[in-house]
């Protein structure tokens, strides 16, 4: 089956607002994402379109969330490397800022298992998405089945009747 080009529906666009974009972010980019994703669905309704979208929010917010955790440790960097390389002019000072620099880093563990468990959240949001899509063309392709059995048989059945 060749792939087609997707353009969503001006109706589809139209109940979907503004992608969820930080400022900065390329918009052009999420409307690629969005349209492979319409490429490998091959949406047929409105349903399926919010799918698309369901699984092109998850996958932009799970690729932001990824970047911030690689950046995250880089934020509070200078601020450590600074409390730990200025000379301590006492002793108690030095313990202080062994302190503050302990504190520190326990916050940098804190927002990194934070923006963990974030990523975490994102992907089963995905996953049940992409569950949602395989449960409903399952049932879509057991309902076709059973209603061209019920026509070879001789029947003519609605496709409502024949699930």
């Amino acid at each position: 089956m060749s792939k087609k080009e997707f353009v969503i529906p001006l109706e589809v666009e139209a109940q979907f607002g503004v992608p969820p974009l930080l400022r900065g972010e390329d918009d052009s980019a999420y409307y690629t994402l969005m349209d492979n994703f319409a490429k490998l669905v091959e949406p047929k309704d409105l349903m399926e379109w919010w799918w698309v979208k369901d699984m092109t929010d998850h996958t932009w917010e799970i690729r932001r969330l990824r970047r911030l955790k690689v950046v995250l440790p880089e934020c509070y960097d200078g601020t450590l490397r600074a409390n730990i390389e200025r000379p301590a002019k006492s002793q108690d000072e030095a313990v202080d800022r062994e302190k503050e620099a302990a504190h520190l880093l326990s916050g940098i563990i804190r927002d990194y298992t934070a923006v963990d468990k974030l990523i975490a959240s994102a992907e089963l949001r995905r996953d049940r998405t992409l569950r949602e899509i395989e449960r409903r063309r399952e049932t879509l392709a057991r309902r076709l089945r059973k209603a061209s059995e019920e026509v070879v048989r001789g029947k003519i059945v609605k496709l409502d009747e024949a699930a």
